[in-house]
């Protein structure tokens, strides 16, 4: 499982079949919503953006935090 974000997207980026840089900028915007989430205690809301946003489960979440 990848570490960190930058490491997510060079796996996201095989999976989906598009540019690193492209990948990295959607975990980007993911990210700024999950942030605002999290500041707002809607745990369950930035679950569902990683969900919809990168298809991911929320075993990935730990990358996010921090």
């Amino acid at each position: 499982m990848p570490r960190t974000i930058e490491e997510l997207a060079t796996m996201l980026s095989k999976r989906d079949g598009i540019s690193y840089e492209d990948e990295l900028a959607a975990i980007r915007d993911a990210a700024a919503e999950m942030e605002f989430a999290f500041y707002n205690g809607d745990l369950n809301r930035a679950e569902d953006i990683l969900r919809t946003s990168l298809s991911l489960e929320p075993d990935y979440l730990d990358i996010f935090i921090f």
